[in-house]
Protein backbone atom coordinates (compact mmCIF):
# COMPACT_ATOMS: atom_id res chain seq x y z
CA UNK A 1 0.00 0.00 0.00
CA UNK A 2 1.48 3.37 -0.95
CA UNK A 3 2.37 5.54 1.89
CA UNK A 4 0.05 8.83 2.08
CA UNK A 5 1.73 12.52 1.97
CA UNK A 6 0.11 15.48 2.98
CA UNK A 7 2.07 18.38 1.16
CA UNK A 8 0.32 21.96 2.68
CA UNK A 9 1.65 24.96 0.72
CA UNK A 10 0.40 28.31 -0.50
CA UNK A 11 3.75 28.18 -3.14
CA UNK A 12 1.71 26.63 -6.32
CA UNK A 13 5.08 25.92 -8.35
CA UNK A 14 6.63 24.14 -5.30
CA UNK A 15 3.22 22.37 -4.69
CA UNK A 16 3.27 21.33 -7.98
CA UNK A 17 6.37 20.08 -8.43
CA UNK A 18 6.91 18.34 -4.64
CA UNK A 19 3.34 16.45 -5.74
CA UNK A 20 4.64 15.49 -8.99
CA UNK A 21 7.84 14.29 -7.40
CA UNK A 22 6.32 12.57 -4.57
CA UNK A 23 4.13 11.02 -7.04
CA UNK A 24 6.91 8.97 -9.08
CA UNK A 25 8.70 7.94 -5.79
CA UNK A 26 5.61 5.91 -5.38
CA UNK A 27 3.98 7.73 -3.02
CA UNK A 28 0.18 9.16 -2.81
CA UNK A 29 0.22 12.98 -2.67
CA UNK A 30 -2.57 15.01 -1.05
CA UNK A 31 -2.82 18.53 -1.53
CA UNK A 32 -3.94 22.00 0.18
CA UNK A 33 -3.00 25.41 -0.14
CA UNK A 34 -3.80 27.01 3.36
CA UNK A 35 -3.42 26.12 6.96
CA UNK A 36 -7.26 25.72 7.58
CA UNK A 37 -7.68 23.30 4.69
CA UNK A 38 -4.45 21.48 5.63
CA UNK A 39 -5.77 21.14 9.23
CA UNK A 40 -9.08 19.58 7.08
CA UNK A 41 -7.40 17.14 4.62
CA UNK A 42 -5.31 16.04 7.52
CA UNK A 43 -8.12 15.09 9.26
CA UNK A 44 -9.67 13.59 6.32
CA UNK A 45 -7.19 11.55 5.29
CA UNK A 46 -4.73 11.00 8.00
CA UNK A 47 -1.82 10.76 5.98
CA UNK A 48 1.59 9.04 6.71
CA UNK A 49 3.32 12.04 6.93
CA UNK A 50 2.59 15.88 6.91
CA UNK A 51 4.81 18.41 4.78
CA UNK A 52 3.95 22.10 5.79
CA UNK A 53 5.21 25.15 4.79
CA UNK A 54 5.23 27.98 7.81
CA UNK A 55 4.27 31.56 6.37
CA UNK A 56 0.84 30.40 4.72
CA UNK A 57 -2.78 32.50 5.04
CA UNK A 58 -5.25 32.06 7.14
CA UNK A 59 -3.23 29.59 9.54
CA UNK A 60 0.52 29.27 9.78
CA UNK A 61 2.61 26.18 9.43
CA UNK A 62 3.28 26.55 13.56
CA UNK A 63 -0.94 26.89 13.65
CA UNK A 64 -0.86 24.24 11.25
CA UNK A 65 1.28 21.76 13.47
CA UNK A 66 -0.36 23.09 17.30
CA UNK A 67 -3.64 21.98 16.05
CA UNK A 68 -3.10 18.34 14.46
CA UNK A 69 -1.03 17.66 17.71
CA UNK A 70 -4.04 18.37 19.89
CA UNK A 71 -5.84 16.04 17.35
CA UNK A 72 -5.50 12.17 18.83
CA UNK A 73 -5.89 10.62 15.31
CA UNK A 74 -3.45 13.09 14.19
CA UNK A 75 -1.10 13.72 16.98
CA UNK A 76 1.73 10.91 15.62
CA UNK A 77 2.06 11.98 11.92
CA UNK A 78 5.43 12.48 11.46
CA UNK A 79 5.56 16.39 10.57
CA UNK A 80 8.30 18.40 8.67
CA UNK A 81 8.53 22.24 8.08
CA UNK A 82 9.29 23.79 4.57
CA UNK A 83 10.44 27.53 4.60
CA UNK A 84 11.81 29.67 2.87
CA UNK A 85 13.90 30.80 6.13
CA UNK A 86 16.64 29.59 7.78
CA UNK A 87 16.65 31.71 11.33
CA UNK A 88 17.28 29.46 14.17
CA UNK A 89 14.29 30.82 15.74
CA UNK A 90 12.23 29.63 13.56
CA UNK A 91 13.74 26.09 13.47
CA UNK A 92 13.86 26.50 17.80
CA UNK A 93 9.81 27.06 17.75
CA UNK A 94 9.37 24.29 15.18
CA UNK A 95 10.65 21.92 17.36
CA UNK A 96 9.30 23.06 20.44
CA UNK A 97 6.06 22.54 18.75
CA UNK A 98 6.86 18.71 18.03
CA UNK A 99 8.33 19.09 14.21
CA UNK A 100 10.32 15.73 13.23
CA UNK A 101 12.44 17.96 10.78
CA UNK A 102 13.06 21.23 9.14
CA UNK A 103 13.61 21.43 5.56
CA UNK A 104 14.81 25.50 3.59
CA UNK A 105 13.61 26.15 0.67
CA UNK A 106 14.61 25.84 -2.03
CA UNK A 107 15.32 22.27 -0.98
CA UNK A 108 17.04 19.45 -3.06
CA UNK A 109 14.36 16.85 -3.43
CA UNK A 110 16.61 13.85 -2.77
CA UNK A 111 17.30 16.00 0.66
CA UNK A 112 13.46 15.81 0.54
CA UNK A 113 13.10 11.98 -0.17
CA UNK A 114 15.49 10.98 2.40
CA UNK A 115 14.10 12.77 5.49
CA UNK A 116 10.98 11.15 4.26
CA UNK A 117 12.61 8.03 4.35
CA UNK A 118 13.78 8.57 7.64
CA UNK A 119 10.74 10.17 9.52
CA UNK A 120 8.36 6.62 7.83
CA UNK A 121 10.98 4.37 9.14
CA UNK A 122 11.11 5.67 12.51
CA UNK A 123 7.31 5.74 12.74
CA UNK A 124 7.56 2.20 11.26
CA UNK A 125 9.67 0.88 14.26
CA UNK A 126 7.89 2.79 16.93
CA UNK A 127 4.33 0.88 15.69
CA UNK A 128 6.29 -2.18 15.46
CA UNK A 129 7.51 -1.73 18.93
CA UNK A 130 3.80 -0.81 20.66
CA UNK A 131 2.46 -3.54 18.52
CA UNK A 132 5.09 -5.94 20.45
CA UNK A 133 3.87 -4.64 24.15
CA UNK A 134 0.16 -4.56 23.06
CA UNK A 135 0.08 -7.96 21.97
CA UNK A 136 2.27 -9.36 25.01
CA UNK A 137 -0.76 -7.42 26.93
CA UNK A 138 -3.83 -9.15 25.01
CA UNK A 139 -2.06 -12.79 24.84
CA UNK A 140 -2.21 -12.89 28.13
CA UNK A 141 -3.77 -16.87 28.45
CA UNK A 142 -4.82 -16.10 32.39
CA UNK A 143 -7.79 -14.12 30.99
CA UNK A 144 -10.47 -14.11 28.12
CA UNK A 145 -8.89 -11.43 25.96
CA UNK A 146 -11.10 -9.69 22.90
CA UNK A 147 -11.26 -6.63 20.48
CA UNK A 148 -14.58 -4.88 19.11
CA UNK A 149 -14.42 -2.90 16.71
CA UNK A 150 -17.69 -0.95 15.01
CA UNK A 151 -19.74 -4.03 16.81
CA UNK A 152 -17.77 -6.50 14.73
CA UNK A 153 -14.59 -9.04 16.56
CA UNK A 154 -11.72 -7.74 15.56
CA UNK A 155 -9.51 -10.22 18.00
CA UNK A 156 -10.64 -12.46 20.66
CA UNK A 157 -7.81 -15.27 21.93
CA UNK A 158 -8.19 -19.06 22.83
CA UNK A 159 -9.25 -18.19 26.56
CA UNK A 160 -12.07 -15.79 25.33
CA UNK A 161 -13.68 -18.17 22.94
CA UNK A 162 -13.19 -21.40 24.90
CA UNK A 163 -16.00 -19.63 27.50
CA UNK A 164 -18.25 -20.12 24.54
CA UNK A 165 -17.41 -23.62 23.73
CA UNK A 166 -16.24 -21.55 20.53
CA UNK A 167 -12.99 -21.29 18.41
CA UNK A 168 -10.85 -18.13 17.62
CA UNK A 169 -12.26 -18.59 14.43
CA UNK A 170 -15.45 -19.38 15.00
CA UNK A 171 -15.64 -15.15 15.96
CA UNK A 172 -15.27 -14.15 12.35
CA UNK A 173 -17.93 -11.77 11.23
CA UNK A 174 -19.37 -11.94 15.35
CA UNK A 175 -20.86 -8.95 16.53
CA UNK A 176 -21.41 -8.58 20.48
CA UNK A 177 -25.07 -9.57 20.03
CA UNK A 178 -24.13 -13.06 19.13
CA UNK A 179 -22.79 -14.03 22.33
CA UNK A 180 -25.76 -13.31 24.39
CA UNK A 181 -27.88 -16.20 25.35
CA UNK A 182 -31.72 -15.95 23.88
CA UNK A 183 -32.62 -12.41 23.05
CA UNK A 184 -30.12 -9.80 22.71
CA UNK A 185 -30.32 -8.02 26.32
CA UNK A 186 -31.13 -4.06 25.04
CA UNK A 187 -29.17 -2.94 28.71
CA UNK A 188 -25.69 -4.80 27.88
CA UNK A 189 -25.66 -3.70 24.35
CA UNK A 190 -26.56 -0.38 25.17
CA UNK A 191 -23.56 0.20 27.12
CA UNK A 192 -21.74 -1.32 24.83
CA UNK A 193 -22.79 0.84 22.13
CA UNK A 194 -21.71 3.64 24.37
CA UNK A 195 -18.39 2.31 24.17
CA UNK A 196 -18.14 1.96 20.96
CA UNK A 197 -19.06 5.46 20.25
CA UNK A 198 -16.76 7.32 22.79
CA UNK A 199 -19.21 8.24 25.33
CA UNK A 200 -18.14 5.77 27.79
CA UNK A 201 -14.14 5.22 28.13
CA UNK A 202 -15.13 2.06 30.28
CA UNK A 203 -17.43 -1.01 30.14
CA UNK A 204 -18.77 -3.35 32.59
CA UNK A 205 -21.32 -5.77 32.24
CA UNK A 206 -22.74 -8.98 33.42
CA UNK A 207 -25.36 -11.12 31.19
CA UNK A 208 -26.22 -15.12 30.47
CA UNK A 209 -23.97 -16.12 27.71
CA UNK A 210 -24.76 -17.89 24.46
CA UNK A 211 -22.41 -21.95 24.77
CA UNK A 212 -21.97 -23.90 21.83
CA UNK A 213 -23.35 -25.92 24.30
CA UNK A 214 -27.06 -25.31 24.32
CA UNK A 215 -27.82 -27.25 27.55
CA UNK A 216 -25.09 -25.44 29.30
CA UNK A 217 -26.14 -22.14 31.25
CA UNK A 218 -22.88 -19.56 31.49
CA UNK A 219 -22.49 -16.13 33.36
CA UNK A 220 -20.03 -13.95 31.86
CA UNK A 221 -18.71 -10.46 33.05
CA UNK A 222 -17.08 -8.21 30.72
CA UNK A 223 -14.59 -5.23 31.64
CA UNK A 224 -13.40 -3.16 28.68
CA UNK A 225 -11.45 0.49 28.06
CA UNK A 226 -11.87 2.38 24.98
CA UNK A 227 -9.37 2.96 22.60
CA UNK A 228 -8.40 4.02 19.11
CA UNK A 229 -8.10 1.20 16.87
CA UNK A 230 -7.59 2.04 13.06
CA UNK A 231 -8.86 5.24 13.37
CA UNK A 232 -12.31 4.25 14.80
CA UNK A 233 -13.22 4.13 18.90
CA UNK A 234 -12.94 0.33 19.96
CA UNK A 235 -12.91 -1.68 22.82
CA UNK A 236 -10.32 -3.69 24.36
CA UNK A 237 -11.18 -5.85 27.34
CA UNK A 238 -11.74 -9.01 29.10
CA UNK A 239 -14.45 -11.58 29.30
CA UNK A 240 -14.74 -13.82 32.94
CA UNK A 241 -16.50 -16.68 33.84
CA UNK A 242 -18.82 -15.81 36.58
CA UNK A 243 -21.48 -18.64 36.37
CA UNK A 244 -19.96 -20.37 39.67
CA UNK A 245 -21.33 -18.69 42.39
CA UNK A 246 -17.82 -18.34 44.13
CA UNK A 247 -16.02 -17.27 40.94
CA UNK A 248 -18.64 -14.51 40.85
CA UNK A 249 -18.29 -13.42 44.94
CA UNK A 250 -14.31 -13.06 43.92
CA UNK A 251 -15.27 -10.51 41.15
CA UNK A 252 -16.88 -8.19 43.16
CA UNK A 253 -14.75 -8.43 46.52
CA UNK A 254 -10.88 -7.38 45.38
CA UNK A 255 -9.62 -4.66 47.48
CA UNK A 256 -10.88 -1.06 47.12
CA UNK A 257 -8.09 0.96 45.84
CA UNK A 258 -4.32 0.88 45.03
CA UNK A 259 -3.04 2.91 48.03
CA UNK A 260 -1.34 0.50 49.86
CA UNK A 261 0.70 -0.95 47.32
CA UNK A 262 4.50 0.12 46.39
CA UNK A 263 6.00 1.57 43.81
CA UNK A 264 7.80 -1.56 43.39
CA UNK A 265 4.78 -4.05 44.01
CA UNK A 266 2.93 -1.92 41.35
CA UNK A 267 5.75 -2.64 38.56
CA UNK A 268 5.69 -5.78 39.58
CA UNK A 269 2.53 -6.21 38.89
CA UNK A 270 2.38 -4.54 35.75
CA UNK A 271 5.09 -7.36 34.70
CA UNK A 272 3.15 -10.49 35.82
CA UNK A 273 -0.01 -8.71 33.52
CA UNK A 274 2.49 -9.16 30.76
CA UNK A 275 2.99 -12.31 31.55
CA UNK A 276 6.46 -12.24 32.14
CA UNK A 277 8.05 -15.46 34.00
CA UNK A 278 9.18 -15.16 37.97
CA UNK A 279 13.10 -15.28 36.00
CA UNK A 280 12.20 -13.02 33.73
CA UNK A 281 10.92 -10.27 36.16
CA UNK A 282 14.03 -10.99 38.46
CA UNK A 283 16.19 -10.11 35.57
CA UNK A 284 14.78 -6.82 35.20
CA UNK A 285 14.45 -5.67 38.32
CA UNK A 286 17.82 -6.88 39.32
CA UNK A 287 16.48 -8.83 42.40
CA UNK A 288 16.68 -12.45 43.35
CA UNK A 289 13.83 -15.43 42.70
CA UNK A 290 13.05 -15.59 45.70
CA UNK A 291 12.16 -11.75 46.34
CA UNK A 292 9.62 -12.03 43.22
CA UNK A 293 7.71 -14.56 45.01
CA UNK A 294 7.77 -12.15 48.22
CA UNK A 295 6.21 -9.71 45.87
CA UNK A 296 4.07 -11.80 44.07
CA UNK A 297 2.74 -13.19 47.94
CA UNK A 298 2.01 -9.67 48.99
CA UNK A 299 0.19 -8.62 45.81
CA UNK A 300 -1.86 -11.11 46.09
CA UNK A 301 -2.48 -10.82 50.29
CA UNK A 302 -2.66 -6.86 49.75
CA UNK A 303 -5.36 -6.65 46.48
CA UNK A 304 -7.81 -9.99 48.02
CA UNK A 305 -6.81 -12.13 45.12
CA UNK A 306 -6.04 -15.60 44.85
CA UNK A 307 -4.26 -15.98 41.65
CA UNK A 308 -2.25 -14.33 38.93
CA UNK A 309 -5.69 -14.27 36.48
CA UNK A 310 -7.11 -12.00 39.33
CA UNK A 311 -4.17 -10.32 39.54
CA UNK A 312 -4.53 -9.13 36.13
CA UNK A 313 -8.16 -8.06 36.33
CA UNK A 314 -7.60 -6.34 39.51
CA UNK A 315 -4.72 -4.03 37.56
CA UNK A 316 -7.45 -3.54 34.93
CA UNK A 317 -10.20 -2.15 37.33
CA UNK A 318 -8.13 -0.04 38.62
CA UNK A 319 -6.28 1.34 35.78
CA UNK A 320 -2.75 -0.02 36.85
CA UNK A 321 -2.52 -1.25 32.92
CA UNK A 322 -4.60 0.45 30.23
CA UNK A 323 -4.27 -0.66 26.76
CA UNK A 324 -4.24 2.20 24.79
Amino acid sequence: MKKKILIIEDDSTILGNTVEFLKEEGFEAFTAINGVEGIQKAIEVLPDLILCDINMPLKNGYEVCKTLQSVPDTSTIPFIFLTAKGEKDDLRLGMQLGADDYLTKPFDFSELLKSIRIRLEKKERYIKQSDEKFNALIDNPLLGVFILSENKFEYVNNAFSKIFGLTVHDFENMSFANIIANEPNEPVLDKIHRGLTGIQESVQVEFEAFHKDLNKRVFVEVYANVINFKGVPALVGNAIDITEKENKNILFNLADNTDNLSKREIEILKQVCLGHTTAEIAAANFISLRTVDSHRAMLLDKTGTKNSAELVLYALRKKIIVVD
